[in-house]
């Protein structure tokens, strides 16, 4: 079976709500919800999650704080069937933690704590190892600031060279920024971005536009999701866009995380791009019909049938 490694963020998620107004200091200083769950979050841990959960040989490349979190995430991973031992551990800083507050229309607002992601650098890999998969995924770029700007191209330039098939995907994070992600561009055989995101960094340019600028700087292939309007592949012969297939919203978390992980899934099922991005809208209207990135996924061959119905 083909090894996939994630290279990203691993978060421990706090999931509260559904929350219809938030505190006012000196107003209404309380508010209350009906639940909250702690989960495996950010971007690579919800891809590996949903990785492992389709039956994907996966390991998962990132960096936790020597704290109960980072314990809880190893173990939520590994729950999952995804590989850790490529985890690293700081001694000095918190493990990335968010609370996200779920909005009753599955919306979320989110307060971070960067914590390790911020130090997370080239020191922290094992570059052996790392190239020894057949897909990479660089994960949440504009959120690892010491690996993001210097590093990117490189890293996915030289998994190229080794033969490996390199994708890319961003997070809102730290901000988007144009600069970074273009120079890394040419060295993607897939990039996934959201388009929400990417119409931060191209205010002018619509859906269609966003992904031939994409592959006209370097991008072999752009896979762009919509959001409720679903995706659209682009490549050298034509673009195609898929509608969503999503019929229930509990909580958006981890939405394009997981198409990311249903469209690895088909690549490594020899599929086509069309065929997998199916499979991506599948996966990601699985993820939301529960609270968390990654919770619930279904089966591969169940996701298959998904699109039919």
């Amino acid at each position: 079976m083909a090894q996939v490694h994630c290279l990203g963020v691993l978060v421990v998620d706090a999931l509260s709500g559904p929350i219809e107004k938030y505190p006012v200091p000196g107003v209404t200083p309380q508010v209350n919800t009906t639940s909250i769950r702690f989960r495996a979050g950010g971007g690579a841990a919800n891809t590996a999650s949903a990785l492992g959960q389709l039956g994907i040989s996966v390991a998962v490349f990132s960096k936790v704080g020597a704290d109960p979190n980072g314990v809880f995430l190893r173990s939520e991973l590994k729950r999952n069937g995804v590989e850790v031992s490529n985890i690293c551990q700081s001694d000095t800083e918190s493990t990335p933690f968010t609370f996200v507050g779920i909005h009753p229309d599955g919306e979320r607002s989110f307060i971070h704590t960067p914590g390790c992601n911020l130090s997370f650098s080239v020191k922290d890999l094992d570059f052996d190892r790392l190239y020894e998969c057949d897909l990479l995924l660089y994960q949440d770029m504009w959120v690892l600031p010491q690996l993001d700007g210097p590093s990117a191209p490189q890293i996915l330039a030289e998994a190229q060279k080794r033969g490996v098939t390199t994708l890319l995907d961003e997070c809102y994070g730290l901000g988007p920024n144009r600069t970074v992600f273009e120079a890394a561009l040419p060295y993607c055989d897939v990039v996934l971005p959201s388009y929400d995101d990417m119409r931060v960094v191209y205010p002018d340019l619509e859906a269609a536009a966003v992904a031939a600028h994409l592959r006209q700087c370097g991008a072999r292939r752009v896979v762009l999701k919509l959001g409720a309007r679903g995706c659209l592949v682009s490549a050298e012969t034509g673009d195609v866009q898929l509608p969503s297939i999503a019929r229930e919203i509990v909580d958006t978390t981890g939405a394009g995380d997981c198409f990311d992980a249903g469209f690895i899934a088909g690549m490594v099922n020899g599929l086509d791009d069309v065929a997998a991005a199916r499979v991506g809208n599948a996966t990601a209207s699985a993820c939301i019909r529960n609270v968390g990135g990654a919770e619930g996924i279904p089966s591969y061959q169940t996701l298959l049938g998904y699109h039919e119905h």
